[in-house]
């Protein structure tokens, strides 16, 4: 059931050329996720991008919550770990 969502990322999670930590060597992958209401994640949205700390872009489409009536967004980033 998952995977019909991973699907609409604008990433592939099975692919073999996706990015993994041992690939970046200092860089480890982080998943920020987004649910609520739609007013509320594009809200949320909006205020990241305007206070400088994820392009408004680089979110997934809004995609439905199983079992429920709201919506998630998925943004990928990477931190150099210390």
């Amino acid at each position: 059931m998952a995977d019909e969502f991973l699907s609409d990322l604008p990433f592939d999670f099975n692919s073999p050329s996706l990015p993994s930590s041992s690939n970046f060597g200092e860089r480890e992958r982080l998943r920020l996720i987004l649910i609520g209401s739609t007013a509320g994640v594009q809200e949320m949205i909006h205020r990241q991008h305007q206070a400088g700390i994820a392009d408004a872009g680089s979110w997934s489409r809004l995609l439905p919550v199983p079992n429920s009536d709201e919506v998630m967004s998925i943004l990928l980033l990477y931190r150099r770990r210390e």
